[in-house]
Parts: structure tokens; C-alpha cells; sequence
């Protein structure tokens, strides 16, 4: 058979390395191109639900393994195997329910799992050989060649390169969906999306100071009014990720990080109960983090580019699923592209059209579920609030969702 067209990646993020990993594995050519100057990763923790973990082998045998080398579970800590399957437990915040179960949500079977980002994406990049990615290369303008058979790709050092397909996965302000959808762009712009938080990292013993052992090593969502908590261990037990957020619709400027006074926090947790209150007594001084989301777009491809990962879909946190998401997206691409009939520039676009298909309508949906997510902790979601038994069904039916991975891929030429 002849040649696969060569593949270009633009960003070396998870979902670029993920990309190219499970291409090259199934011997088709790509290279990258990543704007720093070298391999560095800014960010915390990253924690993936069951069907990216399902779809991780299917990629690349590799790619599980390491995430499986790195991650901490429940099991972790001695005594609490027999949470290994839960994802968070929910406790109320706040009011007369105050410190009470209201669920242990499971996920199976991987349950609540977390990594650091940077060991992740470290790891992911030894799987990459040598002379792929070319470090220092921000894209500044994408089009058409003059022959029509190519894209033009200049970068801010004044270079060009010439590329057959182009895959964007250059992030929330991707240059490669600008050029994709230059009207739709300008007017899809990241948005703040009506809340802010805070967030810190925690030495387990502090933690358990805190909040209590059992609190302070099983994953834990604190649902409050106007507002919500989140926990979980990280770096095998020694450390908890923990998060405070909180709804406002104030937010000045275009900056997403700005100062901010322990009053402030402390304000903002008045009312949340005494495990958020307490957590926020231990939280280093804060800087508040706006939450910004990205509105749909129509298409994720056309003609020779396509777009993946949080260029195409940037989420909130409060689904814990944007990371999972681009794996998801990165396993159907390299299975449609990796078909035998993809054999040219002309196959190549049938594919992207398959992939915008088959990912847009689910990655849409769970941007969606995740921005109602804020309001569901919040007990302010119209037609559910403070209800137990609703909170419970639909918690239920969302983790459900999360956990289902497409499993067939048609093509249609």
C-alpha cells in the first residue's frame, strides 16, 4: 500500500501527544509543532473518568500503562480499598443536612483516579521519537497554499512550512480553529461563565486535621447553596487537591486570574459548613480563578483541518471530563484515519467528516452537562435544587453517561 499522507499536530498538550502516539502506532507518519521552547507544563492534577480510561489502550497499549504507573486511587490509603470504585461521595454544605452523605457515587471500574499533569504529559512525550516535535514554533497564520493541494503554515519566527492535513490541538485560543472558522471564531470567543474559585494543594496531614480522616482520603464533593467544595488525594495520599467555587455573575476584565484577600474567601464560604469553612482556614493566600467557557461551534473540521481537544470543546472543570474527552476524540481519529481506505488527502477529509460526526454531538453535550454541573452543586439547578432524590438520579444518570465509550466507527465515501 502506498504511503498515508503525513499527519501535522499542531500543540504537544495531552491531546496532541495522545494523538500522535496512537497514529504512529498504527504507522502512519505526523509531526508537531509546539509554541514553547521546550516540554513544560503549567497546572495541577488531572483525573480521568471510565470511558477515557477504557478508550487509553485502545490508542496505545503505552499510554494506559503509564497513566496507570502514575495515578493515585482510594486504594492508596490502607484501610479505604473498598472505596477504589467510588468517584466522590457527596456531602451537604451548609444548612440543617450539614456534614451528612447524601451519595456515594461510584464509577466503574477505575473510580476516582488522579495524576500530576506534568508527570503524565512527561511520560506521554518519551513515547514520541526523536525529530517529530519541533519545539518553538507558534503558529501565527494558517491558509491555503497557492496550489490549492496544500496549507501554508507561518509561525511567529518569520518560518513557513508546507503541510497536506492539519490537526489543531492548540488549546482554548487554538490559532487553528481561527483559521478553520475565522467569522464563527471572533464571535465564539472563551466567555467567564458566571463563577469563580480558588484552589490549593494540601498536605494529607493537614488535611486530616481538617477534615477528619475519612473525609480527607476518600474524593469528596461539598454541595452547598450558591456555591461548592471539592477534595481529592493526589501524589499517592501524601497531598489533596481542594477547590472552593463559588457563582457570581461579576467579573471585570479579560484577565482569568486576579488577587484576591482571605476575607474575600472567607466571605465566600460563610455558609458553606463546617468542612469548606474548615478547609479554607488552611488554604495558603488566595488568588481567584474565573471559570471561562467556550461557546459551540458548528463543525469541527473543513476541507484539509480538523480541531480536537479543548480547541474544539473547552469545558468547565465541574465535570472533571475535559481531558477525557480529548482522549476520547483522539481514539476515534486515529481508528478513522487508520482505516485501509484512507489512503489520500480526499479519504483523509471523508474521515475528519466522520470524526466531526460521530465526536461533535457527545463533547458538546457533556460543555453542556458540565456548565449545568456549577448549578447542580450549587442545589440551584431549575427543576432539581435541594431535592436528595433528584440530586441522586440525576447524579446517577450523568455518571452513566460519562462512563459510555463509542465502540464503532462507520465510514461512509
Amino acid at each position: 500500500m502506498p504511503a498515508k499522507p503525513t499527519i501535522t499536530i499542531i500543540g504537544s498538550g495531552i491531546s496532541g501527544l495522545v494523538l500522535a502516539a496512537g497514529l504512529l502506532r498504527r504507522g502512519i507518519q505526523v509531526r508537531i509543532y509546539e509554541a514553547a521552547l521546550s516540554f513544560s507544563e503549567i497546572g495541577l492534577g488531572l483525573s480521568l473518568g471510565p470511558a477515557a480510561h477504557r478508550a487509553m489502550p485502545l490508542i496505545d497499549p503505552q499510554i494506559r500503562d503509564i497513566y496507570d504507573s502514575l495515578v493515585t486511587t482510594h486504594a492508596d490509603s490502607p484501610g479505604y480499598e473498598s472505596f477504589r470504585e467510588t468517584w466522590f461521595e457527596f456531602i451537604w454544605a451548609g444548612g440543617w443536612r450539614d456534614g451528612g452523605l447524601l451519595m456515594d457515587l461510584k464509577a466503574l471500574p477505575s473510580g476516582q483516579t488522579a495524576v500530576r499533569r506534568a508527570d503524565f504529559l512527561k511520560e506521554l512525550l518519551a513515547l514520541i521519537p526523536d525529530g517529530i516535535v519541533r519545539f518553538g514554533k507558534r503558529l501565527a497564520e494558517l491558509s491555503e497554499g497557492e496550489d490549492g493541494d496544500s496549507i501554508r503554515l507561518l509561525f511567529e519566527d518569520g518560518s513557513v512550512e508546507m503541510a497536506e492535513v492539519v490537526v489543531g490541538c492548540d488549546g482554548i485560543k487554538s490559532r487553528v480553529k481561527e483559521a478553520l472558522l475565522p467569522d464563527e471564531s471572533v464571535l465564539a470567543q472563551p466567555r467567564y461563565s458566571g463563577m469563580y474559585g480558588y484552589r490549593a494543594v494540601l498536605d494529607m496531614e493537614d488535611m486530616v486535621e481538617a477534615v477528619g480522616d475519612h473525609r480527607a482520603r476518600v474524593s469528596t464533593l461539598y454541595i452547598g447553596e450558591g456555591g461548592y467544595g471539592i477534595s481529592y488525594p493526589i501524589m499517592r495520599a501524601k497531598k489533596v487537591n481542594v477547590g472552593f467555587y463559588v457563582l457570581s455573575e461579576e467579573w471585570e476584565g479579560d484577565s482569568w486570574v486576579r488577587p484576591a484577600k482571605r476575607e474575600d474567601m472567607e466571605r465566600d464560604a460563610k455558609g458553606m459548613g463546617k468542612f469548606v469553612q474548615a478547609l479554607v482556614e488552611r488554604m495558603p493566600d488566595p488568588s481567584r480563578w474565573a471559570i471561562f467557557e467556550h461557546p459551540h461551534i458548528s463543525t469541527y473540521t473543513r476541507s484539509r483541518i480538523a480541531v480536537l481537544g479543548d480547541a474544539a470543546h473547552a469545558s468547565t472543570p465541574h465535570q472533571g471530563a475535559g481531558a477525557g474527552q480529548a482522549i476520547e476524540d483522539a481514539h476515534v481519529l486515529a481508528e478513522l484515519l487508520a482505516d485501509s481506505r484512507v489512503d489520500s488527502v480526499q479519504a483523509i477529509m471523508a474521515a475528519f467528516k466522520a470524526y466531526d460526526e460521530i465526536r461533535r454531538p457527545r463533547s458538546q453535550r457533556v460543555v453542556t452537562t458540565s456548565k449545568e454541573n456549577a448549578y447542580l452543586f450549587s442545589l440551584c439547578l431549575d427543576g432539581i435544587g435541594d431535592d436528595a432524590d433528584k440530586l441522586q438520579e440525576i447524579l446517577q444518570e450523568r455518571s452513566r453517561d460519562e462512563a459510555i465509550i463509542v465502540g464503532a466507527y462507520d465510514l461512509d465515501f
